[in-house]
């Protein structure tokens, strides 16, 4: 009898299982692309990843809907740009969670660029080393949120940093084709400080740090003179900024137009930037073609 019931125990009829059901997919809510991309390379199918502020959408420009908050309020994590880029992310922290849910990551980068009045550059994810920072700020999250998981993601993120410093090595090495002399970044916003610190350019944006920032008229005027005086080869627009003024620099000097850049974040899934690897390429290929 005993040996009946010790071999009718291990049978496992239709629909049922013997080993415990698996834990749900943390729900990760992003609110930039690039950090939705970290979040699922490192976590695999142990997140399920919904990111607010989709390829194509002006970050500097968002603002979440009622629809957008509920969602954050779900979520088990939150992960922000940081350096005040999500704007209205101190009024609605206290609304979304409990502390720690939410994930400024910016804030924890080291050695931020910042203008001379003190406002912070928020655009950090045109440094692959800070990407790379922000892998390793997320899997510690994760770990932490599920401890039984961390083996796991330990060894993603390790994968997608071997791929962050081969993208930073073929960044290098292309770059290094562009005299020195040459890498005069002109740009609709001033966006890209950090590649530029990483591999110097000096950026001579048309605005500021957000594209909601206007350019006055001396301003203009004295881009107009730079590119003249120093010779610059090509004047860059943005994927979701309005070229306008791009165009009329090109009007005025006779500069050409050296592509489109991306610079607020990854393009749609059918754009030549549809991930980080994807739009890192594409930005260095375009600066370094029009400007060699």
């Amino acid at each position: 009898m005993k040996t009946l019931l010790a071999c009718l125990a291990l049978v496992v009829l239709p629909g049922l299982t013997l080993s415990a059901s698996a834990p749900p997919a943390l729900r990760v809510v992003a609110l930039n692309p690039v950090l939705a991309e970290i979040a699922r390379e490192v976590g695999g199918d142990q997140v399920a990843v919904n990111c607010l502020v989709r390829p194509g959408v002006d970050p500097h420009t968002f603002d979440p809907s009622a629809a957008d908050l509920r969602v954050m309020v779900d979520a088990d994590l939150v992960l922000a740009s940081g350096l005040q880029l999500e704007s209205y992310l101190d009024r609605l922290v206290t609304k979304i969670g409990p502390a720690g849910k939410v994930v400024v990551v910016g804030d924890a980068l080291p050695s931020v660029l910042a203008l001379a009045g003190g406002e912070k550059d928020p655009h950090w994810w045109h440094s692959v080393d800070y990407v790379m920072f922000a892998t390793e700020i997320v899997r510690a999250k994760l770990a932490r949120l599920r401890p039984a998981s961390a083996g796991g993601f330990m060894d993603h993120a390790q994968a997608y940093t071997q791929r962050l410093l081969a993208l930073k090595a073929w960044a290098a090495g292309v770059i290094a084709t562009l005299p020195p002399a040459q890498r005069q970044l002109v740009t609709s916003h001033d966006a890209f400080g950090y590649f530029a610190r990483d591999y110097g350019f000096t950026v001579h944006a048309i605005a500021g740090l957000s594209t909601d920032g206007e350019p006055d008229a001396r301003q203009l005027a004295r881009l107009i003179d730079l590119i003249r005086r120093e010779h610059i080869r090509a004047v860059f627009a943005e994927s979701d900024v309005n070229s306008a003024l791009v165009a009329n620099l090109v009007a005025e000097t006779g500069v050409r137009l050296g592509g489109s850049l991306y610079a607020d974040g990854l393009g749609t899934a059918d754009s030549e930037a549809a991930t980080y690897e994807a739009m890192v390429r594409h930005n260095v290929r375009t600066i370094v073609g029009a400007l060699r």
